[in-house]
Order: structure tokens, then C-alpha cells, then sequence
């Protein structure tokens, strides 16, 4: 009787104790198998960061342009020369001068821009890095402020040069190298949105796709000058980075006729107009439109459901001051309407209130 009950509770407990090693091995597997792709992400990212790091070295008309570069990547040694053209180029570019805001630029710093946000990136991304493979090991929720700060910092740098039509630059080479910009902009982006999704290896996927565009951007220097070259230096690419609400800034929703909705969607740029009925010190009255903020982001748009509902809203993207002077609108106000703006156009002018006494005499 004994020995029944003995072979009956081995009976029970082999399976369970085979299950349980296979377990066993297929998380040591899947262990192995994320080592693994961990080292090879951060082996191409190391590689992808050397590539930018000399395209910027590049532009800034360095000994790299007078010889062979020799460095250490995923696959061994590498040699790179620079093109023959490039040093011609490169002082070129150094000597043409823009203006940004108020500043004095070149055309070799517009490009330097955006190639510097994504070197801080990668040098944000290595502390991530396991220790032995040169990092810190720092979780990757810790480096969130420095993932938007960089989105933040390419977008206005990838906007200054579009601004600027600089697909001439380069040789001709310029919206070679601005595609692949878009696409690090891109792959930023849809980072930022899912941050902190996923473990390691996913997220250095997707920080990997991010530096790849920068070493595309670098490989474009090598490329066959493009048979067709868009009229007027504009570039061929574009994406827009969705507003987000950032430090300092204010999320205010504001209700609108739904026919002012029609079109309107997240990532469009607005102007809000007001009209209202001023009084002169003489007493004499007279409606006024006036455009009280400019280039309003707007963040998302709540469109009426049934076809019956008058209204919808809008949620815009404001500073501390527009946002007190849309709230003073809307109550004050005689009627709110909205100003669609051209893709990418943000600029902010002097612009004059509108009044019928201005032009009927």
C-alpha cells in the first residue's frame, strides 16, 4: 500500500517536474536570444552615432575631409573617405549666411542642427547601455524629459530648413539627406508617443530606427546627385510632429459652430479671431474683428456626433497670456471664428483690427 502511494505521487509530480523545465528552458532561451539582439542594437546604434558624429565633424570642415576615417563598427574596421566634392562644398556652405530669429547662421549649421540633436540622442540612449557594453545601465523611463527635449529640438531644426528650401545643398544631394532627416523626425515621434512600451529590446528598436535615419542622412553623401532636384530648393519630404503639451504651456478647449470644424484636425496651426463691439471715448459705437492669437497648435478637435448638434470643440495649444485673452474672448466676445493656416506656416505678424468705418467713408 506504501509503495502504491509512493508511485502515485511520482506519477503526479514527473509531469509537473518536466513542465517545469521546459519552462525553465524557454526563458533561459528567450533570455538568450535578448541578450543577443540587446548586443547587436547597441553595437549598430555605437556604429550609427560614429557616422553622425563625423557627418558633423564634416561640416564643421574638419582634418576628416582631407583623408581616410578609420574607426571600429559592428562588422570590424571601416575606412571612410570623404567624396572629392565635398570639401569644396562644405566651404560653400560655411560662407552662405542665413538668418534664424535674429541670429547670423550658415547654411553648414542649418544642416549641423539637426545632426547634433540626433548625436545627443544616441549619447542619451548609450547610458541605457549595459555596463559592459559601455553604458550605465540606467532604466529607460529615467530618460523620458531627454527623449521629448530632443523631438522638440529636431522638429525646429528639420523646420528651419525646410523653411530655408536647401535641396541644393550638397551638390544637388540636399533632399536626399532632408528624407532621411524627416525620417529620424518620424521615428522620434512614434517613439515619444509610446515611450516606456515594451522592454529593452523594443525600445532599442525603436531608438535604433531613429539613428539609422541619421547614418542614412550621412550615406547620402555618396550617393548619384538625383536627376530631378524640386523646383526652388523645396524639399520633397515632410512630416509634421503632432503638438503635445509641454512645460509652460496651456490646454484650453473652446466650443465652435460645427461648420467652423469642417477639415480642421490635430496638428493643423489656427488663428483666433474675435469680434466684438468697441465704444469710442465720444460714444460712437462700432464693430470690431480683431486676430487676438496667431498660429494657435491645435490639439484635437471633438467634431458633433449626430448631424442635429450645432456645436463641437477644439483643444488648443496655448501660453499662459493667450490663454487668458481666449477665455476673456469667449465670454466678452460677440462671436469666435477660426482661421485655418497653411501646412507648416506659424509665423506670427503685426496685424491690424478690421473695422467697416476703415473702409466705408
Amino acid at each position: 500500500m506504501r509503495n502504491n502511494r509512493i508511485l502515485l505521487l511520482a506519477a503526479l509530480l514527473f509531469p509537473l517536474s518536466a513542465g517545469g523545465v521546459l519552462a525553465v528552458d524557454e526563458e533561459a532561451a528567450a533570455a538568450k536570444a535578448a541578450q543577443n539582439r540587446t548586443e547587436e542594437l547597441t553595437a549598430d546604434m555605437d556604429c550609427s552615432a560614429k557616422k553622425d558624429k563625423l557627418f558633423i565633424d564634416y561640416l564643421s570642415g574638419g582634418a576628416q575631409l582631407k583623408g581616410p576615417y578609420k574607426f571600429r563598427c559592428a562588422n570590424g574596421k571601416e575606412t571612410i573617405t570623404a567624396p572629392a566634392w565635398l570639401a569644396g562644398e562644405i566651404s560653400s556652405m560655411t560662407s552662405r549666411e542665413v538668418q534664424i530669429g535674429r541670429d547670423n547662421w550658415t547654411e553648414a549649421r542649418l544642416w549641423q542642427e539637426p545632426l547634433a540633436v540626433i548625436h545627443d540622442f544616441s549619447e542619451l540612449v548609450r547610458k541605457t547601455f549595459p555596463v559592459k557594453n559601455g553604458g550605465l545601465g540606467l532604466p529607460q523611463k529615467f530618460l523620458y524629459p531627454g527623449c521629448l527635449d530632443a523631438l522638440v529640438r529636431l522638429d525646429k531644426a528639420v523646420a528651419n530648413l525646410r523653411r530655408e528650401r536647401l535641396a541644393g545643398s550638397f551638390g544637388g544631394r540636399g533632399d536626399l539627406v532632408f528624407s532621411s532627416l524627416e525620417k529620424a523626425l518620424a521615428a522620434l515621434d512614434e517613439l515619444e508617443k509610446a515611450y516606456d512600451v515594451g522592454g529593452q529590446v523594443a525600445f532599442y528598436e525603436k531608438t535604433a530606427a531613429v539613428l539609422r535615419n541619421g547614418e542614412e542622412a550621412f550615406g547620402a553623401l555618396f550617393a548619384e546627385v538625383p536627376a530631378f532636384t524640386p523646383a526652388g530648393g523645396a524639399f520633397s519630404a515632410e512630416y509634421s510632429v503632432a503638438p503635445r503639451l509641454l512645460a509652460g504651456g496651456r490646454s484650453v478647449s473652446m466650443a465652435f459652430p460645427a461648420y467652423q470644424l469642417e477639415g480642421l484636425k490635430r496638428g493643423d496651426r489656427v488663428d483666433l479671431l474675435v469680434t466684438y463691439e468697441n465704444t469710442s471715448a465720444g460714444g460712437a459705437k462700432d464693430v470690431i474683428t480683431a486676430t487676438i492669437i496667431q498660429a494657435a497648435p491645435v490639439l484635437s478637435v471633438a467634431k458633433p456626433l449626430d448631424a442635429g448638434q450645432a456645436q463641437g470643440s477644439v483643444k488648443f495649444l496655448f501660453t499662459p497670456v493667450q490663454a487668458q485673452y481666449a477665455a476673456l474672448a469667449a465670454v466678452q466676445g460677440k462671436e469666435l471664428r477660426l482661421a485655418a493656416r497653411y501646412d507648416g506656416e506659424a509665423e506670427v505678424k503685426p496685424m491690424e483690427a478690421a473695422s467697416f468705418k476703415k473702409i466705408i467713408k
